[in-house]
């Protein structure tokens, strides 16, 4: 029987077809009669990539993911163990072919100051230094029996190609450049062609390539020069993927399945070959993950003795002392979140009728084994708030549409309490009583006020006017207040680097007496306590003048809620951003502290601080004990003086049991209801999203690992050809991360390893320091490195093997130096990742060769993206490069964020005057403006908000945009939802729409330059940078006609 399997990147060489299936290599025969069975080249059960036979047809070179970052690995083909070739740590590594039989090819950004600029390197399977190819930035390479060299250059980065974004039409679509007799000239070939070109090869006499000009990812092959081109695949179906050939056949992919051509004639059709796999999908077996690993959330019950913990999509009843640990909710394929328990029932947000629903059952065990009551399925859309009343009648829900639902658990019914057209509501909270509802309701961003519902008869009132930010509403215990954090602190503060003011912090915990005739406990004179149960009394009239502020510095709050005596709140670090770089995946959390206040109108009342490094608090129903989400763990925290001890329930008496099939058919539907949700337009841009996705459902049945269901999530929602439409994978941190020692080294004729080079330091950014020069280590260039942690390093393979795992760790160092003194012996602390000490040099270099052409007269700033850290990088060198008569501004490579809108407006200043200090040196007003002209550059990778600042420099008229034409893509994604099992995926959500014509024609095109200027493969292999050289010539030609502003000559003045 022939097994479905999903299968990817496909190499055919001769009678042997190499393939990816279940995270691992193959090799099938294709001469053989009937069904090939294909037998296993790696068992790494691992993401693997790009299998390539080489030459001779006795290895396969493959990327692999096995030790958690990719890496290049070889096997013979008749079996035997694999032979890691790299230790690179990059995650741009990948095999692209072979350099005759002794080299395998392959790109990888490693040693670049971006790690989107791959550069191809010939990989010596006998072990060595990689040889780095003469052709810059590019994607793949491809070469002629003459000597030609066929490159494609633009990338989508991230390991993805065309079909992860059909029709993209952006300025990073593939280009083919070609060299048709090895002398290092390249020059564009089918420049016409408007699409997204990628996997070139050389077949014969011909080039063959993949290319969706026509709307579909196809086969096309013509001759060098461009002529005879010919469409060798069928349009409009599945995306042809992963080409390779070996000369004669090609071989690719296309929804799973592999496909041959046999040559490249007019008239041949491809076809499938008969194979089946001969292993057991090992991939698809049920597994048994911690608990701890996928900790989403845990709800206290009532007395706080056991929580409702949500893991990995199930719920299980935890006591917090001994005790079994139950599952409420486990079924595989369904997923069950935000998890709640009012008197003796558990709620849930589940999706087991493939549409949100909210789930009710009781928590005792005798509903173990009965389906849960579902209120509301199909009426919800996506849930992202759940809150129970205290009687365990009602629930609230906060949808992602902006309704705010009330359910009632006992009638089985949900009605419309409230909605708007700002975005959702947040923090619904009940009342003591349970007759009311308080929730913070949004207006125009960023504004929010707290809303209140008398549930009685559905009449709200408006609590707080809409003039701020007031969010996380919570009841105090005895029901006469509301307390709750507001953005409403004006404290501004001065910029330590330039002249601006800010409000760092603006949060404050407040308080709200409901009633008129209560006196605050916040006030002169407290209140009564009051005794037993009572009716939650709300005066409408001068509510909002009932407000007084917590007596507690302005900062960072989150997490408001109630307990027995006082209010809890978490209080964020305000930190600034001490990086460089933009992420998909989350930035780390810093950990918050959580604080008590207590209300018992005592005239010393302070907040106190009772934990650190908590991400979350929950209290229980009683007001008594607060459960803690610690990252890695739970925390049982008593709040009152009987609450007994702090307890920390053991997370290993959850059993859980993941059936991988189930849970990526879930998976793959909770993400396409995400996209219906959250997309920028109901229409979905005209595609029939639902039938994409039915379209590609049959193809769950057929993955075999988790790696697949992300290649799958990527091609599903790559049908929107929009932009911002990721899978970020729940991948684990790679076991022994690699350590990097900031130098440039080199294998020396005598075999030793020498350092070349130490990369030097920014100052400024605390990652980029060489640990070569940290005080006491003293490594210079010529030294060798002869041993890691008493090691030898090997004359071979070199340092970087015993580096691996290293990273941030202390090892020592043998050291014999150049001058021939004594042999060292420092100790140093290897870098994690090099990139920014490189990305400092490389700013620098470029810094220097404008000074160099323009004699000094103009400055240089580049923007790495419209984030923190690019907001940073802006102003390390803004107050000396704005002085000069010119500036170059480079956004080149920009990751994009949010922050065009600061940086334009930093950018369009200009010189009203001149302010004369007695003793000083005359300077601009406004502070760093530019004295003169300026010029952007941009590059195909100047991506989102790195598009915007071009398109608003070209809006504005502040200078030239020279370069080429950028990314293309302006609909953001508005968050990262998370999956089952910890996967982001993220929608686009949101577009941008420019003035003066543009419209939404950033989105897929990009921003067209005023001087295009292209850098070639030669200029790549050269270092020549003919875009910053066009740049200076520019500014120095405008500065001839027009001079940058100089201070006028003032009587009297020294200078």
């Amino acid at each position: 029987m022939t097994l479905p399997f999903y299968a990817r990147f496909p190499h055919v060489y001769g009678e042997l077809v190499a393939f990816v299936a279940e995270d691992d290599v193959w090799v099938a025969p294709l001469s053989a009669g009937g069904t090939a069975r294909a037998r296993r080249i790696s068992t790494d059960h691992a993401p693997a990539n790009h299998p390539r036979i080489s030459p001779d047809g006795s290895r396969v070179a493959w990327t692999s993911w096995r030790d958690g970052t990719p890496e290049i690995y070889v096997a013979p083909v008749d079996g035997g163990p694999a032979n890691r070739l790299t230790w690179w740590g990059h995650p741009e590594t990948s095999v692209r072919g072979w350099c005759g039989p002794d080299e395998v090819l392959a790109i990888s950004g490693v040693g670049q100051p971006d790690f989107r600029w791959t550069w191809a390197r010939a990989v010596p399977l006998a072990g060595g230094p990689a040889r780095t190819l003469p052709y810059g930035s590019v994607g793949a390479v491809a070469y002629g029996a003459d000597g030609g060299v066929l490159l494609r250059s633009g990338r989508m980065g991230r390991g993805r190609d065309a079909s992860a974004w059909k029709r993209y039409r952006g300025g990073a679509a593939g280009k083919l450049w070609i060299d048709r007799t090895g002398d290092g000239d390249f020059e564009r070939i089918h420049a016409d062609l408007d699409g997204a070109i990628e996997y070139p090869l050389w077949q014969g006499e011909r080039i063959a390539f993949l290319s969706d000009h026509e709307g579909t990812g196809a086969l096309y092959s013509s001759l060098p020069d461009g002529t005879g081109l010919r469409r060798h695949t069928p349009l409009g179906g599945a995306y042809a993927r992963h080409a390779a050939g070996d000369g004669v056949r090609v071989s690719y992919a296309a929804h799973g399945e592999l496909w041959l051509l046999d040559d490249l004639e007019p008239g041949t059709e491809p076809y499938r070959p008969d194979i089946t796999l001969g292993g057991p999908r090992t991939g698809r077996r049920p597994h048994h993950p911690a608990a701890a690993d996928h900790l989403a959330a845990a709800a206290p019950d009532h007395t706080g003795d056991a929580s409702l913990v949500e893991t990995r999509g199930t719920l299980h009843l935890l006591p917090h002392g001994r005790g079994p640990a139950r599952a409420l909710a486990a079924e595989p394929g369904v997923r069950a979140r935000l998890p709640l328990i009012t008197g003796d029932r558990a709620l849930w947000i589940t999706d087991a009728d493939g549409a949100e629903a909210l789930a009710v059952r009781p928590t005792g065990p005798g509903a173990d084994g009965t389906a849960p009551t579902l209120i509301g399925a199909g009426e919800l859309g996506h849930v992202l708030e759940l809150a129970a009343s205290p009687d365990g009648r009602l629930a609230a829900l906060a949808l992602l549409d902006g309704r705010l639902l009330l359910a009632d658990l006992d009638r089985e019914t949900v009605r419309e309490l409230d909605s708007g057209p700002h975005g959702p509501v947040t923090g619904p909270v009940f009342s003591p009583d349970s007759a009311w509802l308080a929730w913070s309701h949004p207006g125009k961003e960023p504004l929010r006020q707290l809303r209140l519902a008398r549930l009685a008869d559905a009449t709200v009132i408006e609590a707080t006017p809409l003039r701020f930010r007031d969010y996380a509403p919570a009841f105090t215990r005895d029901g006469r207040h509301l307390a709750f954090l507001s953005e409403r602190s004006f404290e501004p503060v001065y910029d330590a680097h330039v002249f601006e003011v800010s409000f760092p912090v603006a949060a404050r915990p407040h308080l709200l007496t409901l009633a008129a005739d209560i006196p605050s406990p916040l006030g002169p004179v407290p209140p009564a306590p009051a005794l037993g149960t009572h009716e939650v009394q709300v005066d409408p009239e001068g509510l909002d003048q009932r407000v007084e502020p917590f007596p507690v510095p302005a900062g960072r709050y989150s997490g408001l809620c109630a307990y027995d005596g006082g209010v809890l709140w978490l209080a964020h670090p305000v930190t600034g951003f001490d990086g460089t770089w933009i992420s998909l995946g989350e930035p780390p959390e810093p950990r918050q502290t959580l604080h008590r206040f207590p209300l018992d109108g005592a005239d010393d009342a302070t907040a106190e601080e009772i934990a650190t490094g908590v991400a979350s608090a929950t209290v229980s129903g009683d007001g008594r004990h607060a459960v803690l989400h610690t990252g890695d763990g739970l925390c049982v925290l008593p709040l009152t003086g009987d609450g007994g001890p702090e307890r920390a329930p053991d997370l290993n008496r959850i059993r859980l049991t993941v059936d991988p099939a189930a849970e990526w058919r879930q998976m793959y539907d909770e993400a396409g209801r995400l996209m219906r949700l959250r997309f920028w337009r109901t229409d979905m841009s005209g595609v029939d999203y639902a039938a994409q996705l039915a379209r590609y459902r049959p193809l769950l049945e057929r993955i075999g690992s988790h790696d697949d269901l992300m290649d799958v999530l990527w091609e599903v929602q790559g049908e929107l050809g929009t932009s911002h439409a990721y899978v970020i994978p729940a991948a684990p941190k790679p076991v022994r991360p690699q350590g990097w020692l900031g130098a440039d080294l080199a294998r020396g004729e005598d075999g030793r390893w020498r350092v070349t080079r130490v990369l030097p330091a920014e100052p400024s950014d605390p990652r980029a320091r060489s640990p070569l020069a940290a005080p006491g280590v003293a490594v210079r260039a010529g030294d060798a490195v002869t041993a890691v942690d008493g090691r030898p390093v090997d004359p071979v393979t070199g340092p970087a093997p015993l580096l691996e795992g290293t990273a941030g760790r202390p090892v020592q160092l043998t050291v014999a130096p150049a001058d021939g003194g004594p042999v060292r012996h420092p100790v140093v602390v290897p870098l994690p990742d090099e990139e920014p000490l490189r990305y400092h040099d490389w700013v620098a270099g470029r810094r220097a060769e404008v000074a160099e052409r323009s004699g000094g007269r103009l400055g240089y700033l580049h923007i790495p993206d419209m984030m923190e850290g690019g907001w940073a990088q802006l102003h390390r060198d803004l107050r000396l490069e704005t002085a000069r008569e010119g500036l170059v501004v480079d956004v080149r490579g920009n990751r994009g964020g949010h922050t065009s809108q600061l940086v334009v407006e930093r950018l369009a200043r200009r010189v009203l005057g001149w302010e004369f200090p007695r003793g000083r040196e005359s300077h601009t007003y406004p502070a760093h403006a530019p004295r003169g002209p300026l010029a952007v550059l941009a590059d195909e990778y100047s991506g989102s908000d790195g598009d915007k600042i071009n398109a608003a420099v070209r809006l504005l008229g502040l200078g030239p945009v020279i370069g080429v034409r950028t990314w293309g893509g302006l609909i953001g994604l508005g968050g990262r939802p998370r999956l089952a099992d910890g996967t982001g995926v993220t929608q686009p959500s949101f577009a941008s729409w420019l003035e003066d014509g543009i419209g939404f024609g950033v989105e897929n095109h990009g921003v067209d330059p005023d001087i295009e200027v292209v850098r070639r493969p030669q200029d790549w292999a050269t270092g020549a940078d003919p875009q910053l050289a066009e740049a200076v010539r520019h500014l120095l030609a405008a500065l001839a006609e027009r001079p940058a502003s100089v201070p006028p000559q003032v009587p009297g003045r020294a200078r």
